[in-house]
C-alpha cells in the first residue's frame, strides 16, 4: 500500500512539472490557449528574409506573429496574427525590420492616424526596412564608390608627378623663381636709394592732403551759399517752366487774342485782307496823291440868292 502510495506522489509530481514546463513554454513563446486573434493580410514586393512565426510588434510592442506566407507573381502576401485589442486604421504602416543588429526580421506596424478602420478583406501594402542586408548593399556600394575615388585620385597623382617631372617645367618654374628673386632685389634696392625722395613725396602728399582739406573748412560757408543759390535757380526756372507750360496751354485753348489768331484761320484771313487794303490804299497815295475836301472850321455851306430888287436895277 505504501508503495503504490509513492508512486502516485512521483506520478503527479511529473505531471505537475509538466504542466509548468509546457506552461512556460506557451507563456515564453506567447501563445494563447483562447482565440482572441484577427487575421491580417499584407502585401510586401520583397520579404527581405523574414520567416513564418516571426513576431509582429506594434510600435515595438509584441501583439502577434506571422503565420503564412502566399507568393504571387510579382509579390509575396503575408497573413498575421495580431492580438484583437490592436485596433489598425486604415493609413496603418507595414514594415519589416531587424530590432537588433545580429537578430531576426520583424514585422513592425504603425497603427496609422486617420481614424477609420479598414473594410473586411482589406489587404494592406507593406515595405521592407533596413536591415542587415540593406546595410551590406549600402556599404557594398560605398566600397565601389570609395574604389572608384581612388581610382581617380590615383590618376591624378601620376599625371601631377608626370607634369611636375617635366624638365622643361622645372626650368620654367626655377626661371620665373631667378626673375622674381631679382625683382624683389632689385625693387628693395630702388626703394633703399630713392628713400630720402620718396619720404620727400610722403611729406608733400601729407601736406597737399591738409591744403586740401583747410580749403574745403575754409570755402564751406561760400560752398554752401552756392548750394543755396543754385538751388534758388532750380526753383526759379522750374517756376518759369510752368509758366511757359502754362502760356502753351492758352495758345492751344485759344485764349486771349494771340492764341485766337494763331489757331482760328478765319481771323488770319480776315487780317491778311485788311493789310493787303492798306497797302493799296498806300500804293495809291503814292502814285495819284491825296484829293480830299476837309473843311477844319465846319462844312461850307452855299451862299443864298439875291432878292428881287437887285433885279429890277
Amino acid at each position: 500500500m505504501k508503495k503504490n502510495y509513492s508512486e502516485f506522489k512521483i506520478g503527479l509530481s511529473v505531471i505537475l512539472a509538466l504542466v509548468i514546463l509546457i506552461g512556460a513554454i506557451i507563456w515564453g513563446k506567447g501563445y494563447a490557449l483562447t482565440a482572441k486573434s484577427v487575421k491580417v493580410e499584407v502585401r510586401f514586393s520583397d520579404i527581405a528574409g523574414l520567416e513564418e512565426g516571426a513576431y509582429v510588434l506594434v510600435n515595438g510592442l509584441r501583439k502577434g506573429k506571422v503565420q503564412q506566407f502566399v507568393l504571387e507573381q510579382k509579390d509575396v502576401l503575408v497573413r498575421l496574427s495580431l492580438d484583437q485589442k490592436v485596433k489598425l486604421n486604415d493609413d496603418a504602416v507595414f514594415e519589416i525590420t531587424s530590432p537588433d543588429l545580429m537578430g531576426g526580421k520583424v514585422v513592425n506596424i504603425s497603427p496609422g492616424t486617420s481614424g477609420f478602420a479598414p473594410t473586411p478583406g482589406y489587404i494592406f501594402v507593406g515595405k521592407a526596412g533596413g536591415g542587415m542586408n540593406e546595410l551590406m548593399r549600402m556599404s557594398s556600394s560605398l566600397v565601389d564608390d570609395v574604389k572608384r575615388l581612388l581610382g581617380v585620385l590615383e590618376a591624378t597623382a601620376v599625371n601631377i608627378n608626370k607634369t611636375a617631372g617635366d624638365p622643361r617645367l622645372q626650368e620654367a618654374f626655377l626661371s620665373s623663381v631667378n626673375n622674381l628673386d631679382k625683382s624683389s632685389q632689385r625693387t628693395l634696392e630702388l626703394i633703399t636709394i630713392n628713400e630720402g625722395k620718396l619720404n620727400e613725396v610722403m611729406d608733400n602728399l601729407v601736406v597737399t592732403t591738409n591744403s586740401v582739406r583747410g580749403l574745403i573748412e575754409n570755402s564751406s560757408g561760400e560752398f554752401s551759399q552756392s548750394v543755396i543759390e543754385f538751388h534758388t535757380f532750380v526753383t526759379e526756372l522750374n517756376r518759369i517752366s510752368q509758366d511757359v507750360h502754362q502760356v502753351v496751354n492758352q495758345l492751344n485753348n485759344n485764349d486771349g487774342t494771340l492764341g485766337q489768331l494763331i489757331n482760328q484761320g478765319d481771323l488770319a484771313d480776315d487780317l491778311k485782307h485788311t493789310l493787303a487794303g492798306i497797302d493799296s490804299l498806300v500804293a495809291q497815295i503814292r502814285y495819284e496823291g491825296l484829293q480830299t475836301n476837309v473843311s477844319l472850321f465846319g462844312s461850307k455851306k452855299p451862299k443864298p440868292p439875291r432878292p428881287d430888287k437887285d433885279k429890277g436895277r
